[in-house]
C-alpha cells in the first residue's frame, strides 16, 4: 500500500434518495477515519452541472493524489465525472466510482444493512484507489472512407449523408437491386398517395433517397451482388474482404455501417395456412399483382385462374408475436400496409367483400385511428381472433378461426387469401455481428448500441434500420441519418483517441504457449519471433478492447491489463473479504 497517497471521496446522495437507506453521516465519520483519506465531502448530485462544478473546485483545492466518488451506477456516469476530473488536471484513470445505488441502497430495506455494506463497497474502492496510476489514452487515425453494409432505404440514406460530406463511400449489396423492400412497395401510410402531407415515407417522396442520386455520386462506389467475407482491424481502420461477381475485393474503411435490414417470415412454416395453395398470396405478393393491375387498368385477378375474387381475407400477425411457430415480436407495419391494401381493394372494387382478421391492430404513427376509422367506413369488415387453418378443396377455400368479440367461431369461403407475414432477423446478421464483436437481442436482431455511446466508444461501428429490429421507411431513414450524422463526426476528426486500458506483455516472462492468442476473440494478441529466435506474444492496443482475456489465460502472469494491475485489484478483493471492523 501506497501511505503517503492522498484520496479524497465524495460522496452523492443521488438527490437524497440514498439517505433513505444509508446513514451519510455515518458513512463520512467512518471513512475520515480510514488511512489515506485526504478529504470527505456529500454532495446531493455530483453528476449535475452544480455537482461537476463543485468537483472541480474541491479538487482543485486538495489537489488529491487520487478520487473516489461513491454514487449510481459506472455504466452511465463514469464517463461524465471522467470529464469533470479532466477539466479540473486529474488524470481519470487515478478515479474510482463505488457503486452504492443499485448494489447498495436499492437491494437492502434495512438502513443498518444498507450502511455497512456501503462502508464495505467504498472502502474496497478506496483499496483500489490508492493503488492506480496515471496511464494515457491512445491516438488513433481514422481512414477517411466508409464502408456501408447494405443497400436498401437505410443503406443509401446514409452512404448519401456521408459522401456528400466529401468521403469516399463504399455500398455493398448482396442482391442484384438496390432500394430493399421499401421500393417494392408502390403505395404508404398514411395517404397512399404522394403529398405533402404524408407522415410516411415512400420511393417518390422527396425525403426519401433516390436510387439515381447514389449510382451518379462521384464519392459512391457500389458492390452489387456482393457480400462482406472478412473484416479485420479495429477503431480507424478496419480492413474488409468483399466477394464480389469479379472477384474478391480488399477495402479499408474508418467507419462501418450496418444497414443489412430485415426478411419477412416464410409463411411455409405455418402449414394450416396452405400457402402451396396458388390463391394464397403474402402482402408483398399482392402489391406486385396490385401494381400490374393498376399499371394495365385491370382487375385484380386471383393467380389461379385470372378471375376477380369477390372475397378476399386478411390474416395479420403472420410469423409475429407467436412464441411456437414464429416470432415473439411484433413486426410493427404489418397493420398500416394490410390496411392500405385492403383500402387501395375496396376503393377500385367496391363490391369485393375485404375481411381483416387480427389479434390486435396496432400502428406505431399518428394519423393510424383515423386511417383505420375510414377502413371500416368502407366497409371493410375487421374480425378480431386468430385464423385456426385455410382448408382447400373442390367446394373452394374455407377460412376457418374466430370472432373473439362476437364469441363464435366462424367459417368464411374466400377466393382470395393475403397472409401479412412480419419481419425477422437476417441470417447473415448473427456473422456480421460476430465479426465485429456486437451483441444479437432474443429475436436475433443486432442489439441496439447505447446511443449515448460517443462514436469513439462504439468503435467506429453504426447501425440503422431494420438490422436492429422491425421499423418502418420513416423511422429507418431517421436512424440513417443519425448513424450517417454520428459517422461523419467521427471522420471529420482525422485522429481520435480510445481508452488506454489496454494488455501489455512482459517478453521476459512470456513462454510464447500462444494461449493468449488463442483466447483472444479481437485478434489483438499475437506471437512473434524475437530477435534471439524465441516465441513471445505482443498486443496490438488498438485492436485490445481490454477484455482481460489473455491475462487471466497465461500462466506465466506474463500479460496484465493496463488501470486493472494485480497490484490493483488483489487489495479490493482483500478488503472486501475482511468486510469492516468498527
Amino acid at each position: 500500500m501506497n501511505r503517503n497517497k492522498k484520496v479524497a471521496l465524495y460522496l452523492c446522495t443521488c438527490h437524497s434518495e440514498l439517505s433513505e437507506q444509508i446513514d451519510f453521516k455515518a458513512l463520512k465519520k467512518f471513512l475520515e477515519q480510514r488511512p489515506n483519506v485526504a478529504d470527505v465531502k456529500i454532495h446531493s448530485s455530483i453528476c449535475s452541472s452544480s455537482g461537476q462544478q463543485f468537483l472541480k473546485d474541491e479538487c482543485r483545492a486538495t489537489e488529491p493524489d487520487a478520487i473516489v466518488v461513491a454514487g449510481c451506477t459506472p455504466k452511465i456516469y463514469e464517463s461524465i465525472i471522467r470529464s469533470a476530473l479532466d477539466e479540473s488536471g486529474i488524470n481519470k484513470y487515478l478515479f474510482e466510482l463505488a457503486n452504492i445505488r443499485e448494489q447498495c441502497a436499492w437491494v437492502h430495506s434495512d438502513p443498518k444493512i444498507a450502511t455497512q455494506k456501503a462502508k464495505v463497497i467504498i472502502n474496497t474502492a478506496l483499496s483500489r484507489a490508492i493503488e492506480l496510476e496515471p496511464i494515457d489514452d491512445l491516438e488513433v487515425e481514422i481512414s477517411p472512407r466508409a464502408l456501408i453494409i447494405g443497400g436498401g432505404v437505410a443503406g443509401l440514406q446514409v452512404a448519401l449523408d456521408i459522401a456528400n460530406n466529401g468521403f469516399e463511400t463504399y455500398v455493398v449489396e448482396k442482391t442484384d437491386k438496390l432500394g430493399g423492400r421499401a421500393y417494392e412497395l408502390s403505395k404508404t401510410f398514411p395517404t397512399h398517395n404522394c403529398g405533402i402531407c404524408c407522415i410516411q415515407y415512400c420511393r417518390n417522396c422527396v425525403l426519401t433517397p433516390k436510387l439515381e442520386d447514389v449510382m451518379r455520386h462521384n464519392n459512391i462506389k457500389i458492390f452489387m451482388n456482393s457480400e462482406v467475407e472478412k473484416i479485420e482491424g479495429g477503431l480507424g481502420s478496419r480492413y474488409i474482404t468483399i466477394n464480389t461477381p469479379e472477384g474478391t475485393q480488399e477495402l479499408t474503411a474508418g467507419v462501418i455501417i450496418i444497414a443489412t435490414g430485415s426478411k419477412v417470415f416464410d409463411p411455409n412454416k405455418l402449414p394450416e395456412y396452405s400457402y402451396h395453395h396458388d390463391d394464397v398470396i403474402t402482402s408483398l405478393e399482392l402489391e406486385n399483382i396490385m401494381i400490374e393491375a393498376r399499371e394495365k387498368g385491370g382487375i385484380l385477378t386471383r393467380p389461379s385462374d385470372g378471375t376477380q375474387p369477390q372475397t378476399v381475407n386478411f390474416i395479420q400477425c403472420v410469423g409475429s408475436r407467436d412464441p411456437v411457430h414464429g416470432n415473439l415480436h411484433c413486426s410493427l407495419v404489418c397493420c398500416t400496409y394490410a390496411l392500405g391494401q385492403a383500402m387501395d381493394i375496396k376503393k377500385r372494387f367496391p363490391d369485393t367483400n375485404v375481411y381483416i382478421h387480427f389479434i390486435d391492430l396496432r400502428g406505431p404513427y399518428r394519423g393510424f385511428e383515423e386511417f383505420y376509422e375510414e377502413a371500416k367506413e368502407m366497409g371493410i369488415v375487421f374480425v378480431r381472433g386468430r385464423v385456426a387453418e385455410i382448408s382447400t378443396g373442390k367446394g373452394g377455400m374455407i377460412l376457418r378461426g374466430s370472432d373473439v368479440d362476437a364469441g363464435n367461431p366462424i367459417e368464411i369461403k374466400t377466393d382470395l387469401v393475403i397472409l401479412s407475414i412480419g419481419q425477422e432477423a437476417r441470417d447473415s446478421s448473427k456473422k456480421l455481428a460476430e465479426e465485429l464483436h456486437l451483441d444479437l437481442d432474443i429475436d436475433g436482431f443486432v442489439k441496439h448500441i447505447n446511443p449515448m455511446l460517443t462514436p469513439e466508444e462504439r468503435r467506429g461501428i453504426f447501425l440503422a434500420g431494420c438490422v436492429q429490429g422491425p421499423k418502418g421507411i420513416r423511422y429507418s431513414i431517421e436512424e440513417a441519418k443519425l448513424a450517417a450524422s454520428n459517422a461523419i463526426s467521427l471522420l471529420n476528426k482525422k485522429t481520435t483517441v480510445i481508452e488506454g486500458r489496454v494488455a501489455v506483455v512482459d517478453q521476459e516472462k512470456c513462454v510464447g504457449c500462444g494461449l493468449c492468442e488463442e483466447g483472444c476473440e479481437f485478434n489483438a494478441a499475437k506471437l512473434e519471433r524475437l530477435e534471439d529466435g524465441s516465441l513471445a506474444s505482443s498486443v496490438d492496443p488498438l485492436l485490445c478492447q481490454g477484455c482481460g482475456a489473455c491475462s487471466a489465460g497465461c500462466c506465466n502472469k506474463a500479460i496484465t491489463i493496463r488501470h486493472y494491475k494485480r497490484e490493483q485489484i488483489i487489495p479490493m478483493i482483500e478488503t472486501a473479504l475482511k468486510g469492516v471492523l468498527d
